[in-house]
């Protein structure tokens, strides 16, 4: 069966492009609830205030980590709440308009014109003109300047829903007939009470466009209410207070990242919307992106207009577990799924391992949603080439025993490196089944403290008449990244341990190198017998007791002798400060890394760095040929040549001139003697911002397949980013002496730090021809 038969992918649709096409009945209710239920709080108090002529509540700041989080899901919920309430309206800004009341009152009414409303065959701009029209009536009624002979029902009438005045059908149409039959009498007094508004002149005009408006809803009455509300600040202020003679206008601005990095349109932005929030009975709703914060607002901005946006800001989370279970079954039943295959994928997917070591509200509803959609097709493979759907054993306890795999234990995908050979797989199916597994992994600690006891002390080691020499990684197997100095005591080695003069590196059993998620192989090869973890244990034991001892024995006291030659007494407390002093600067970067895009300047000097102080490491910068000036950092280690890619994805001549260079370094490693072309790796780096450019640099020739093969995109979270930015930032402090260490000592200390880092770096790549 070709895929175009297969079921539609409930899961495809990721993006809510308009607030105003959002149903409560087709959201997680549970979703940023909180949020939601504070900002219908303010609209409420919004109107309450009204009749007591207070002022709007300051502007509403809402923000986002990333694009993906619902902010625009979330303003359509918003509105939804308000409907009741308040008037929803758009308040847009195009990056290739002047940023002028002109140009944004004019779109922000034009708009209303071509939105549906909640009446078939109306639009919204003339279910306005029908509420304000209706509000007015019910004043002129109230202050008793319209005779009525019933008034508490024609209160009661015009108080209900104002379209069913010019509705045919409707018990209300009665009172329009009149309204109609007597409009020239009650057009002066109606004008009267449209001028006691600030600022307004004579409103004849505005009397006429409203009643027409609401009347017969002409293409030629709705272009009149534009024109007289649009074209200046004093129009469209007016058009607001005329709104608000019915109920309290809630204005949405959403969609700004077209003005990322335009500093003074956002200065002009914030000045408007600050000036809109002082009106009666306005409120102001901006939804943006931290990276569109910081690059355009934010710190731009006089401290006085920062101060009074930030007044009343609301940061979205991500999904919780529930959340996102809760977003699977809404989208399975929008989809008609069947029930039994809804929990069958419901099981597949397994949402809780998904979740299981995210950071809480990491995980955004477009990220989300994307992976069930991937996860989805997937199913749908397996399913039409005739073969059960495997599901995960996480939860088996509370599947039906129909749902249950008939396999014996550890057959789970996420157990091993290995795919369970079973039958239920077809062969066409195991290599991707076996990568979206895989996907689902979480990076384990690379290093694992624990207390130092002579019961794991390693074995008195064997005299050794010459150093031993370090062995090529030709078995593909790197060791992994330690954050200590172990040259010196000859127990295990890290291709990142710093060495001391007067010693060389000695040679140590290789550990099973990680897989792409940066976990151990469980079961590649066999592991060295825990010498690496036991020096740790008296290095950590040493650092912890300064100026002590640990009982003495031959091993003990023989490793203790060799690490002094490498830790003396007088760093070791040194240790801790370099340690908090890391931990400061990766919670300063956080915000940086969370809001801003990759900074490659910082990761590249931090790849120098590293790659000069390593001593396993020989380092070198090449020259792009055809690009003065471009250079391409490149470690050597152990028959590897590590490249990295350091320039934005959509730098096309950067990657094509990379990418041509690396084709001609291959061809000259398969023609040298003895020589490995398939230790030649090109690395880059990418954050959640650069994924977009990313795809689209796939799509181009600059980078071909031959040099995709050797490629790995390093993703890298915000978490992970900030630690990057500062190491770098203690180890340039080292460096220009701002720190009062070596860097020798900074490396020595923090490097565990980076392990995730190091071992993804350095990881061999499966050979290629």
């Amino acid at each position: 069966m070709p895929p175009s038969t297969w079921p539609l992918n409930p899961f495809a649709a990721d993006v809510c492009s308009t607030p105003y096409e959002v149903a409560e009945g087709r959201s997680v209710p549970t979703m940023n609830r909180d949020i939601l239920q504070r900002v219908a709080n303010a609209i409420e108090d919004l109107g309450e205030g009204q009749s007591q002529g207070r002022q709007g509540k300051p502007l509403l700041l809402l923000t986002a980590p990333r694009a993906g989080y619902g902010k625009t899901h979330l303003l359509g919920r918003m509105a939804a709440v308000a409907e009741s309430q308040a008037v929803a309206m758009p308040l847009v800004f195009r990056s290739d308009s002047e940023v002028s009341w002109s140009s944004v009152s004019r779109e922000a009414v034009e708009i209303l014109r071509q939105l549906p409303g909640k009446q078939t065959g109306w639009p919204r701009l003339r279910e306005l003109c029908a509420g304000v029209f209706a509000s007015m009536v019910m004043r002129l009624i109230r202050d008793g300047r319209l005779p009525c002979a019933n008034a508490e029902q024609a209160m009661r009438v015009l108080s209900q829903e104002p379209c069913d005045l010019f509705r045919e059908g409707t018990s209300a149409k009665l009172i329009g007939d009149w309204l109609k039959k007597h409009f020239a009498q009650l057009r002066k007094p109606l004008s009267d009470l449209a001028r006691s508004l600030p600022n307004a002149g004579p409103m004849e005009a505005w009397v006429d466009a409203l009643f027409a408006g609401a009347h017969h809803g002409s293409m030629t009455a709705l272009e009149t209410v534009v024109s007289l509300a649009s074209g200046s600040r004093a129009a469209f202020e007016l058009w607001l207070r005329l709104v608000t003679l019915w109920r309290p206008a809630v204005l949405f601005v959403d969609h700004l990242d077209g003005f990322y990095r335009q500093e003074d349109a956002g200065l002009r932005i914030a000045t408007m919307l600050l000036e809109l929030a002082e009106m009666e009975s306005v409120h102001v709703v901006l939804s943006l992106n931290q990276d569109v914060w910081q690059a355009t607002f934010a710190h731009h901005l006089p401290s006085a207009l920062e101060d009074r946006l930030t007044a009343s800001q609301f940061l979205l989370r991500g999904l919780s577990a529930t959340d996102a279970g809760d977003l699977l079954r809404l989208r399975l039943r929008e989809g008609r799924v069947g029930t039994d295959e809804s929990q069958q994928f419901e099981a597949f997917l397994d949402v809780p391992r998904y979740f299981q070591g995210r950071p809480v509200g990491s995980v955004s509803a477009r990220v989300f949603l994307r992976h069930c959609a991937m996860q989805w097709e997937a199913f749908q493979q397996i399913k039409v080439r005739g073969h059960e759907p495997f599901i995960s054993p996480a939860e088996d306890d509370e599947l039906p025993a129909s749902l249950l795999p008939d396999e014996g234990p550890g057959t789970s995908l996420l157990d091993g490196d290995e795919l369970p050979q079973s039958t239920i797989f077809g062969s066409d199916d195991a290599t991707r089944l076996q990568t979206l597994a895989n996907g689902l992994h979480e990076p384990k600690p690379a290093m694992v403290n624990t207390p130092f006891s002579l019961a794991t002390a390693p074995p008195p080691l064997p005299p050794q008449s010459e150093p031993p020499k370090v062995p090529p990684a030709s078995n593909g197997l790197i060791q992994p990244m330690a954050g200590f100095l172990a040259a010196g005591a000859g127990l295990g080695t890290s291709p990142f341990a710093l060495a001391t003069p007067s010693s060389s590196p000695p040679a140590a059993e290789p550990l099973p190198h990680p897989d792409w998620t940066g976990q151990p192989a469980e079961q590649s090869q066999p592991r060295a017998p825990g010498a690496l973890e036991k020096l740790r244990e008296m290095m950590d034991r040493l650092r912890s007791q300064p100026g002590q001892t640990p009982p003495s024995t031959p091993a003990v006291a023989g490793a203790a002798t060799r690490l002094s030659d490498v830790l003396s007494d007088s760093t070791q407390p040194t240790n801790a400060e370099l340690i908090s002093r890391f931990e400061a600067h990766r919670n300063e970067m956080f915000r940086e890394a969370q809001s801003l895009p990759l900074d490659l300047g910082m990761l590249g000097d931090l790849i120098r760095l590293a790659g000069k102080r390593f001593p396993l490491v020989r380092f070198e910068e090449i020259e792009l040929p055809g690009i003065s000036g471009k250079l391409v950092p490149c470690w050597n280690l152990q028959g590897m040549e590590i490249f990295f890619g350091l320039s934005h994805f959509n730098d096309l001549e950067y990657w094509r001139s990379l990418s041509a260079f690396l084709v001609r370094r291959v061809e000259e490693l398969r023609s040298a003697p003895g020589a490995q072309s398939s230790q030649v790796k090109l690395v880059a780096m990418k954050s959640d911002r650069e994924t977009l450019s990313w795809t689209s640099l796939q799509g181009t020739e600059a980078v071909p397949l031959a040099v995709r093969q050797r490629m790995e995109v390093l993703h890298l979270d915000t978490r992970s980013i900030a630690a990057l930015y500062a190491m770098q930032r203690m180890i340039a402090d080292s460096e220009n002496g701002s720190l009062n260490a070596t860097p020798s000592q900074v490396m020595s200390v923090l490097a565990r730090e980076l392990d995730f880092f190091w071992k993804r770096v350095t990881r061999p790549l499966t050979p290629v021809a």
